[in-house]
């Protein structure tokens, strides 16, 4: 197949996305964690307009504080997700079997820290995350202690999985009582030299133990509604069409309209 150059991108002005941050005030990464920790939760997400996320949240000053490691308040990361030759994880969503996996690590790039992370998703649609300490210098492999870890809460052999594609995003996360709110911009998904960029929307996700919180409540008066929507399904339906996506095209074709380019050597 030939190599197609990139199209130019005019990535959308984020200028007010970073003012509307930083007049939040701060919570510490260990206040996020004793409050809004939130291993199992219930998610709901939102593809938001840029204009309208920040028209938001001047409009709800005073109820969210936003998370601060140093200076830094939007934060980089970079995510591999494994999935077997056949995509099994990917197939259980797509089918939506009640009970489905994903398997990935994640490096929080401005510490270097790294962790692998099996997120399950299963009884009252509620998803539960694990993760272990992960090495950051091997982020795209799995050790035979990762393999044991992923073995034990998928029920099934592990020892097929490979890395698949990869996710960088920049991502901003809120807190507001025991409700954690995360806000992903900047996506970027890659699988060997297929790369996908986008939506131009901030891909919101509020994270709480049951009852919806009040972003929840804005975005809905605002006439924003949820979308069941997976940032793994979502970019291996972009990076590899030859998989049954059928479930996300309202979502691809309306919030992920660009197709996929390659990459070329610099």
């Amino acid at each position: 197949m030939p190599v197609v150059p990139p199209r130019p991108t005019r990535r959308p002005d984020t200028s007010g996305l970073y003012s509307a941050m930083s007049s939040l005030p701060p919570i510490s990464l260990t206040e996020l964690n004793a409050q809004a920790e939130l291993m199992t939760r219930v998610d709901r997400k939102y593809f938001v307009p840029r204009e309208l996320f920040v028209d938001l949240l001047e409009r709800s000053a005073g109820q969210f504080r936003a998370l601060q490691i140093g200076r830094t308040r939007v934060f980089r990361y970079r995510t591999i997700y494994f999935d077997t030759p056949q995509f099994e994880f990917f197939r259980q969503h797509a089918q939506g079997r009640r009970h489905r996996f994903k398997v990935r690590t994640r490096t929080y790039c401005e510490s270097g820290d790294c962790r692998l992370e099996v997120k399950s998703k299963g009884y009252r649609d509620r998803t539960v995350k694990q993760r272990i300490a992960h090495d950051p210098t091997r982020s795209a492999a799995l050790s035979l202690g990762d393999l044991d870890f992923i073995g034990r809460i998928t029920g099934t052999d592990p020892t097929g999985l490979r890395p698949v594609l990869e996710t960088l995003y920049r991502r901003a996360t809120l807190c507001h009582d025991d409700q954690r709110v995360t806000c992903d911009i900047e996506l970027q998904n890659t699988a060997g030299s297929l790369v996908h960029e986008g939506p131009s929307d901030v891909l919101v996700e509020t994270k709480s133990s049951g009852s919806a919180g009040p972003l929840d409540l804005l975005l809905r008066s605002a006439g924003v509604r949820t979308h069941s929507v997976s940032k793994y399904c979502v970019a291996a339906s972009l990076l590899y069409p030859e998989l049954p996506h059928n479930k996300w095209n309202r979502t691809l074709s309306r919030y992920f309209g660009a197709e996929p380019r390659y990459q070329t050597a610099a």
